[in-house]
């Protein structure tokens, strides 16, 4: 495999608001010969060329914090002969926390909040989905 890329993250605060980005290109290509002659060429499979998230972050006030997350995959494919493809996928989350007495605290995290389809697999038809639209509430006590 012959593989160049860049990747580049970016972490910034400006007062009470937070942006944390990262992206990631690869350039991958197979270089097949022999027995893998066949492949000469195809991407290495689950090797999206493009993925980027960013969180923008908020903190209005000691112990709360409102933020929200948007992740994207570029295609790629599931195989080494580029047979099944994995289509591209943007999902974006979300997650609160707010203190309740002392060190207790509440959390709220929404996960793929517009309920995207993700394949995670897909081999021959059979099909993984990644998880759907999900909640979660949770209490955090801090030492």
């Amino acid at each position: 495999i012959t593989a160049r890329g860049v990747e580049a993250s970016l972490a910034a605060k400006f007062g009470a608001v937070s942006i944390d980005g990262s992206l990631a290109w690869t350039d991958a290509e197979v270089r097949g010969e022999g027995a893998s002659i066949d492949l000469d060429g195809n991407r290495p499979a689950q090797t999206p060329e493009f993925a980027a998230s960013v969180t923008f972050g908020w903190q209005p006030a000691p112990g709360w914090r409102v933020a929200g997350t948007l992740r994207h995959v570029a295609a790629q494919f599931e195989d080494d002969r580029e047979a099944d493809r994995l289509a591209p996928a943007t999902t974006l989350d979300a997650f609160l926390t707010a203190p309740l007495a002392g060190a207790l605290s509440v959390v709220v995290r929404a996960e793929n909040l517009t309920d995207e389809t993700v394949i995670t697999r897909n081999q021959g038809g059979s099909i993984d989905l990644g998880a759907p639209r999900t909640v979660w509430l949770g209490l955090r006590y801090g030492f």
